[in-house]
């Protein structure tokens, strides 16, 4: 669970680089793309939150963590 976790922070931070680059690109104005970018950001945040609420043990401690992941 762990691993899933760093993969879809990972992948959070890739499309919030991608969508930060854009906005810079187009002079601060936001693009239908950057609104898909957007939503695919939003998602994988649902997840992430979705996989603390599941199992919210710290693996190095067994203590119940509300940021544990």
């Amino acid at each position: 669970m762990a691993q899933d976790n760093l993969v879809l922070f990972a992948k959070k931070i890739e499309l919030e680089s991608k969508w930060n680059e854009m906005y810079l690109k187009n002079g601060g104005l936001i693009t239908p793309e950057m609104s898909v970018l957007g939503d695919e950001i939003k998602k994988v945040i649902r997840s992430l939150l979705r996989n603390q609420e599941e199992s919210p043990k710290n693996p190095r401690d067994g203590e119940i963590h509300l940021y544990a992941g």
